[in-house]
């Protein structure tokens, strides 16, 4: 099965350009063996095929989504779908970055712009497609910050449509609290239980609209931690370290970026309030019990009218694409309708305004950065001087987004 398809993409009829699969080897050894050895003895990671048994016999061409809420997701999906090669789709950010970038080489993953039209991915993923792969694909568009599924990408769906191949979809349920995006890759042992299903035939999908065909993604990737694998541990010596970038607003007095962490307690600078993260990532204390109520609560509390306005300091890639974090400074600012920069990146001042219906999310790492394109070149915001700020940068445009949605 996977031969033939190496035939396929390998082929070259009337000079038109191939997708080539990764190296049958190198891809063997990175993911039948060390993806696996590391996520079934560290993680110990689970797999349930059940629903792809046609998949797993025939191979492609088909696409699969999955949520996405940890930094090890294609490692999952990689393992979960072997012997099969798969093209995966991921952000171009990683390839900012000599480590990552390898890793998107020799895997010959398939680099996106995020929040940015890029017609060049549209593509390579059809190219892939024509090859018979099975094309790996992550709607969301970024990884969340608290465990809970966030909005479906705009165009998502229509890419869907157009592809006009079977679409299954797959969880990694206990992903989020095995690597917490909050707390770097720190890795937590506990469970993980990798499974899914078919999301729609071809033929079905000639039949949905746009509308019907987004409203199923979201509803099959939907994702929420705080409900699945509520009996199981992840231990931990620090369970709460690195929490403050994420619940950075005290729900007892309202003071922002006051929050700290220390081992398994979070507390406020300001009122003295405290909680205790155990292991099965239950809060102990005042209002909340759970990470995403609080996370929920801090966004629902935002006010739309008084724009986020911040000194940064810019990243951006050099010349030879990889990124320079020290690339220039200046102010960003966020309100319902726009973002909007001043300043000077790589010795040259740079302004641009970008409208939020088009930039509709920041991708980010929490208390470090935000990042977004701007005529397709890429720039990594870093609040200054406090950079626990990024999530509720992140937060307001979600928000603007969720209002701009519901009132469509």
């Amino acid at each position: 099965m996977s031969d033939q398809n190496n035939k396929k993409s390998n082929a070259d009829k009337g000079g038109k350009k191939k997708y080539i699969p990764a190296n049958r080897f190198v891809y063997w050894f990175f993911i039948s063996v060390v993806a696996r050895i590391l996520l079934k003895f560290k993680l110990r990671t689970e797999y349930d095929r059940t629903g792809f048994e046609d998949l797993m016999r025939n191979g492609g061409p088909a696409l699969v989504v999955s949520s996405h809420i940890s930094n090890l997701d294609f490692l999952f999906s990689g393992v979960f779908l072997y012997p099969n090669i798969v093209a995966f789709v991921g952000s171009h950010h990683f390839t900012t970055n000599k480590i990552t970038n390898f890793f998107i080489k020799i895997s010959h993953a398939i680099p996106k712009k995020m929040f940015c039209a890029d017609v060049s991915t549209i593509i390579s993923i059809m190219r892939a497609r024509d090859a018979g792969r099975i094309i790996v694909i992550y709607p969301e568009g970024r990884l969340t910050c608290s465990g809970h599924s966030v909005q479906v990408t705009e165009g998502t769906a229509e890419l869907v449509k157009k592809l006009g191949i079977d679409v299954y979809y797959l969880h990694q349920d206990g992903a989020y609290k095995s690597v917490p995006k909050w707390a770097g890759l720190k890795f937590r042992t506990g469970k993980v239980l990798v499974h899914g299903g078919k999301l729609f035939t071809k033929e079905e999908l000639k039949d949905l609209s746009v509308d019907e065909i987004k409203a199923g993604l979201a509803k099959a990737i939907y994702h929420d931690e705080d409900k699945l694998l509520t009996d199981v541990s992840y231990r931990s010596k620090a369970p709460a370290e690195g929490l403050e970038g994420t619940l950075y607003k005290c729900p007892v007095c309202g003071t922002e970026f006051m929050m700290k962490s220390e081992g398994d307690t979070l507390s406020c600078g300001s009122c003295g309030a405290s909680w205790k993260l155990d292991e099965k990532y239950v809060l102990h204390g005042e209002v909340f019990d759970h990470i995403n109520e609080w996370y929920a609560w801090q966004e629902e509390t935002l006010d739309l009218d008084e724009p986020i306005d911040s000194e940064v300091t810019v990243g951006s890639p050099g010349e030879d694409g990889l990124l320079v974090k020290d690339a220039g400074r200046g102010r960003l600012r966020v309100d319902r309708d726009s973002i909007s920069f001043s300043g000077e990146v790589f010795g040259e001042p740079l302004e641009f305004t970008e409208k939020t219906s088009i930039v509709s999310a920041f991708p980010a790492s929490v208390a470090d950065h935000i990042s977004m394109y701007s005529k397709r070149v890429l720039y990594y915001f870093y609040p200054v001087p406090d950079r626990k700020v990024t999530v509720k940068w992140v937060q307001y445009l979600d928000k603007v987004t969720k209002e701009r949605t519901l009132n469509v």
